[in-house]
C-alpha cells in the first residue's frame, strides 16, 4: 500500500519536474522580452497644419530627452497615447507583439536608452513615437 502511494505521488512529480526542466531549464529556449515605455504624438494626415504641429512637438520632446529630461516625466506630460497615464509604460513586450518595424526598434535598444523618432505615416493618421527600454530579460 505504501509503495503504491509513493508511485501515485512520485511518478507524476518526476514527470512535472522533467517538463519544467525542459521548459525552463538550462537547455530550454528562452524568449527575449523588453520592458518598454513610449511617447506618442499623433496627427490627422488630412490636415497639414496638424502634421506640422505633431512633428514640431515630437522634435521638442526628443530635444528635451537629449538634454537629460526624464523619459517617464515627458511621457506623462507630452504623450498623446493612453499609456501616458502610466508614464508611457507598455510593460514587458515579447517578440511578435508589435509590428515588425517597431519590434526591431524596441529590441535594438539597451536598457535605459531611448530610440530615435520612429514615424508611421498612414493615409489617415501620422504617428510619431520614441521608445525607451527599462530592462531586458529572457523568459
Amino acid at each position: 500500500m505504501k509503495a503504491t502511494k509513493i508511485l501515485w505521488v512520485g511518478v507524476p512529480l518526476v514527470f512535472l519536474i522533467a517538463v519544467a526542466a525542459a521548459q525552463w531549464g538550462a537547455g530550454a529556449k528562452r524568449r527575449p522580452e523588453v520592458w518598454v515605455r513610449q511617447i506618442v504624438v499623433k496627427a490627422d494626415a488630412m490636415k497639414p497644419e496638424d502634421v506640422e504641429r505633431a512633428r514640431r512637438k515630437i522634435d521638442e520632446v526628443y530635444t528635451e530627452l537629449k538634454k537629460g529630461t526624464d523619459f517617464k516625466r515627458l511621457a506623462a506630460k507630452q504623450s498623446e497615447a493612453d499609456s501616458s497615464r502610466q508614464e508611457g509604460d507598455l510593460g514587458w513586450i515579447g517578440k511578435g507583439i508589435l509590428p515588425k518595424r517597431l519590434e526591431e526598434v524596441a529590441f535594438s535598444l539597451q536598457p535605459k536608452h531611448y530610440s530615435a523618432i520612429v514615424s508611421e505615416i498612414g493615409p489617415e493618421v501620422h504617428i510619431y513615437r520614441i521608445f525607451y527600454v527599462e530592462e531586458r530579460r529572457n523568459f
